[in-house]
């Protein structure tokens, strides 16, 4: 069986402050799919960061609605932590939350972003690999 996986790689800039949440994909319709499953996501980051001075991401699954709210946590925040502090161009891979990796018509996959300290990206790229469809 062959499976259409899309991949996507999205820059994310500072976003100027800490608690902020970076909507960067929605769901298909139902006329033209429906949905999508997250498969796989990763982070990296052009700068090594450490304790007061680093940042982590989330994903997390917003709702359709006209003030959207979460519906629950793709994957749990990496980076911020001594555990995976960024180190120059080292990927890290996000442990994909099955309950949540399918977003449904509408709904939106956002990136939490938390800064640790003064931390904020260098050169930061999040790749995401998805299946579009029910």
């Amino acid at each position: 069986m062959a499976f259409d996986v899309k991949t996507l790689s999205i820059s994310i800039p500072d976003p100027g402050g800490d608690n902020k949440q970076l909507f960067v994909l929605q769901a298909p319709t139902d006329a033209h799919g429906g949905g999508l499953r997250i498969l796989e996501a990763s982070a990296s980051n052009g700068a090594t960061m450490n304790a007061g001075t680093s940042f982590s991401l989330a994903l997390h699954k917003y709702s359709s609605a006209g003030t959207p709210a979460v519906n629950g946590t793709i994957a749990a925040a990496i980076g911020g932590t001594a555990a995976t502090y960024w180190t120059i161009k080292i990927p890290q891979d996000f442990t994909i939350d099955d309950d949540y990796a399918f977003l449904d018509a509408g709904e939106w996959l956002v990136v939490d972003y938390q800064e640790d300290g003064s931390g904020n990206p260098t050169a930061c790229f999040l790749t995401l690999s998805y299946l579009v469809g029910k």
